[in-house]
């Protein structure tokens, strides 16, 4: 914009050089004109006063008296008088002799008037006598209507050349002050214009470097304030659409990095251009790693480098089940679909893929859970079905027979009992329909009350039950019955998995804020392949083992279950052939924040 001003400017000087001189020479050609004709006037009127003033005196006859008289008007109006016969002899000269001087009649302003017959003769000529250019106005001197004669006024160009100097150099002056002054003008007058553009210029630059903020801060009317005004509009326009895409792309931002579905976009060439943290997740690599890769390399090992390559071929939407193993096994669903740019021009493939491996394995806990049931409920009904009916039969008549018969019908009614009640209590824990009643219990008390319930079931089996000492209350807050609920079932399943002479130990350990209580058996353990899935609905280490020891296979998962209604967690241990030990860890105030 520097340079705009100072073209504007120079442009502006240019111009008005040109005029002053186009003027200087006009002004000084006129009055140069001017000049010289009002010489030529003065000295036509002089010539034209002598002449008459001859033709009345008579004195062209009397050379000596009209030589005397002529050099008189020398000295007071410095011009030169030279007065011819008609013969073009010199009569009289105001600064010569006339006998000293040639003819004059082949002169050619005496010419013009003796031969032409002009009204009066010009020339201008050097002068050798008076080493001057002279300019000679000839005019006839007429007696009787008869030319006699001429007379010659002549004066010096050199006083005209003096003049128009002294007219040129005043000119100059003035014509280059107001060059001077005129330049100044445009200069002010181009910054002015200038200023304004500079303004919005700056601001179109900053708009550029995406400054959005940045307006045009000037006041000016006419065609540049309504340009500033329209810059300003735009530069509003564009900083009000950036906030919209920048919020557009941080809400994009936000949603990608919170999806739990992994996102990757793959363009045209087969390179990867975005990823989410989802996907880096499900590769196991930071995206720098994976942004501007083929996607061939990058999806080799989830197995999509071949879905991508048929949507590329195809054109067409692909859904299958990918499966990772690394670093843990995935299974995955996968949606992958081609996507447009403007004019429905491809631009590459987008991959979405969902982690289905929780949803595969409910899918799976949900059909062992139905087959579990369906086992669970078959085997005394067929029981109660099979003795029923032959006892209905009537083929039985011995008395100790029925009795047996009645007898495991009514133990596998109870079995079908208990299997109902705790099918039932359990979805009722799990829907938070059986409230808590909070009190101040003393774990310790507890765990000895419910251990009584329990010791005709260790004596038989000769196990040894050591119990924490009753000496110190451990106090917390819980619901009384869920928690005997929980100690009778850990206890009682410690008791019917270990052998005959084993130990099963319950202790308590506390702090501040929580309260463990840890039951020990040296039992036979649990192979480590099922620690994972202990606390599942009808997960059996050793089926025929539980379902002789009388159990449900519900009670460690509503045991589960109440510890967490409880805000506590229980952790498991177990050596298969040497033992298993569950820790049960619940905080002392319910208000606790876990």
């Amino acid at each position: 914009m520097k340079s705009l001003w100072l073209k504007i400017s120079l442009a502006f000087f240019g111009l008005i050089l040109a005029l002053t001189l186009v003027l200087w020479f006009l002004l000084a050609s006129i009055m140069q004109n001017a000049y010289t004709e009002t010489t030529r006037e003065h000295l036509i009127e002089n010539a034209e006063m002598v002449s008459q003033i001859i033709i009345a005196t008579e004195a062209i006859e009397d050379g000596e008296r009209l030589q005397d008289w002529v050099s008189n008007f020398d000295a007071p109006i410095e011009m030169r008088f030279t007065v011819i016969d008609e013969r073009g002899e010199v009569i009289a000269d105001s600064e010569n002799d006339p006998a000293t001087m040639d003819n004059h009649r082949n002169r050619p302003e005496f010419e013009a008037v003796l031969e032409s017959g002009d009204e009066y003769g010009e020339t201008i000529r050097y002068s050798e006598t008076q080493d001057l250019n002279m300019m000679y106005i000839a005019t006839p001197v007429a007696r009787g209507g008869e030319t006699v004669g001429a007379i010659r006024t002549s004066l010096s160009l050199q006083i005209i050349d003096q003049t128009m100097n002294r007219l040129w150099l005043s000119l100059t002056l003035v014509l280059g002050i107001m060059l001077v002054l005129t330049t100044i003008a445009g200069i002010l007058i181009a910054r002015g214009i200038t200023k304004p553009i500079d303004r919005v210029m700056d601001v179109t630059r900053r708009l550029s470097e995406k400054d959005y903020s940045s307006r045009v801060n000037t006041k000016v009317s006419g065609e540049i304030g309504e340009l500033s005004t329209a810059v300003n509009t735009l530069a509003s326009s564009l900083q009000r659409q950036m906030t919209e895409i920048q919020e557009n792309e941080q809400q994009l931002t936000s949603i990608m990095s919170n999806m739990v579905s992994g996102v990757m976009l793959v363009n045209q060439n087969g390179r990867v251009e975005l990823v989410n943290s989802a996907m880096e997740r499900f590769f196991s690599q930071h995206s720098e790693n994976i942004i501007g890769q083929q996607f061939d390399k990058v999806g080799e090992g989830i197995g999509i480098g071949e879905l991508i390559r048929q949507v590329f071929e195809s054109n067409r939407k692909v859904h299958d089940e990918v499966h990772s193993y690394y670093p843990e096994e995935r299974i995955m669903d996968a949606h992958l679909a081609p996507y447009y740019g403007q004019g429905w021009q491809k631009k590459g493939v987008i991959i979405v893929l969902h982690d289905i491996t929780d949803i595969r394995r409910l899918e799976k806990m949900r059909s062992d859970f139905v087959a579990n049931v369906s086992h669970e409920l078959k085997t005394p009904v067929t029981s109660v079905k099979g003795f029923s009916e032959t006892l209905l039969s009537g083929e039985v008549k011995d008395e100790a027979t029925k009795r047996q018969f009645l007898k495991i019908i009514h133990d596998e009614s109870q079995r079908l009992d208990r299997l109902i009640r705790d099918l039932l209590n359990l979805s009722k824990i799990e829907r938070k329909e059986i409230p808590l009643n909070i009190d101040r219990v003393d774990i310790a008390e507890l765990i000895h009350e419910t251990a009584v319930t329990l010791e005709g079931a260790a004596e038989q089996k000769q196990t040894q039950l050591v119990l924490p000492g009753e000496d110190r209350p451990v106090m917390l807050e819980a619901d009384r019955d869920r928690l005997r609920q929980i100690i009778l079932n850990l206890i009682a399943n410690g008791i019917n998995y270990t052998p005959e002479s084993g130990t099963v130990h319950v202790s308590l350990r506390e702090n501040l804020y929580e309260v463990r209580m840890i039951v020990a058996d040296n039992g036979i353990g649990i192979p480590e392949e099922s620690l994972d899935r202990i606390f599942e609905r009808f997960y059996r280490v050793d089926k025929a083992r539980t379902r002789h020891s009388g159990g449900t296979g519900l009670g460690l998962a509503i045991v589960k279950h109440l510890i967490e209604s409880h805000k506590g967690r229980i952790e498991i241990e177990s050596t298969e052939g040497e033992g298993t030990t569950i820790t049960v860890i619940l905080p002392k105030t319910q208000d606790q924040d876990k």
